[in-house]
């Protein structure tokens, strides 16, 4: 996106929102965020929407304590929720990742009158390869520390815990995938639709989603071991044996007990 430029959205909503950045000059630049960025628009679907504005404006605001968020209820429309960020704090995000990454790596520039906002924006759709590896790394020895608790649960009539650790490791499996990818992983509520995106990694269709399904309404040794087989033969191809191996005799260990 050029400098100045701005979209036209077709969405009433939208367009009074970029026509009111364009006409304040302590705005630099509006990103749509939330469902309706991520294509997942329902009826009753708020607006969220990051209004960015000049750093010096932002810090005038933040340091006497003025709110930085703000929500619009315009009659018979869905509300509005604003925050305020600066350009300052969209140029840190790629070093700052946090619960909020996929917020802003999904979004949609609405309003770039510097034209720095979508670079800035486009700088954190795709994770570093370095974050990628240790990310693969990291979430997979809590998927399968959380595997090897949940069956030893469940083998001791631990029910509760058993459940939980196999809920566990399906949220931490999925961080595991997307980050194969060097994407970053969906909040929860948007997950199953992009679970198709994940195709080429080899799983039939259908199977992830009815799989991470079951995983957190039961803790079934064996679907949770024909998993992790599917895991490890994974990770393997794609160049983690190492992680792997570091796991591979306690779940070895897991099958035995399983018969």
């Amino acid at each position: 996106m050029q400098q100045g430029a701005h979209v036209a959205t077709n969405d009433p909503i939208l367009d009074e929102l970029i026509r009111e950045g364009l006409d304040d000059p302590e705005t630099v630049g509006l990103l749509l965020s939330g469902s309706r960025a991520a294509g997942m628009v329902t009826a009753t679907s708020d607006y969220d929407v990051y209004w960015v504005l000049a750093d010096e404006v932002y810090d005038r605001r933040r340091t006497p304590g003025v709110p930085l968020r703000a929500r619009r209820e315009p009659p018979d429309q869905p509300p509005v929720d604003l925050v305020y960020v600066c350009q300052r704090d969209l140029d840190r995000l790629p070093t700052m990742p946090g619960w909020w990454t996929y917020g802003y790596a999904t979004a949609r520039v609405l309003l770039d009158k510097t034209g720095a906002i979508a670079p800035a924006i486009e700088a954190i759709r795709t994770m570093s390869e370095e974050k990628s590896r240790a990310d693969v790394v990291g979430w997979f020895d809590a998927y399968a520390n959380a595997l090897v608790r949940s069956m030893e649960a469940g083998w001791r009539g631990n029910e509760l815990g058993a459940r939980l650790h196999a809920g566990d490791s399906a949220g931490h499996l999925v961080r595991v995938l997307f980050s194969l990818e060097r994407r970053w992983t969906p909040y929860h509520d948007r997950l199953a639709p992009q679970l198709s995106t994940l195709a080429e990694q080899g799983w039939p269709d259908g199977y992830l989603h009815n799989t991470l399904l079951r995983l957190v309404t039961t803790p079934d040794p064996r679907l949770q071991l024909e998993l992790a087989t599917r895991v490890e033969t994974l990770l393997r191809t794609r160049g983690f044996g190492s992680a792997v191996d570091g796991w591979a005799a306690q779940i070895e260990h897991l099958r035995g007990s399983a018969g």
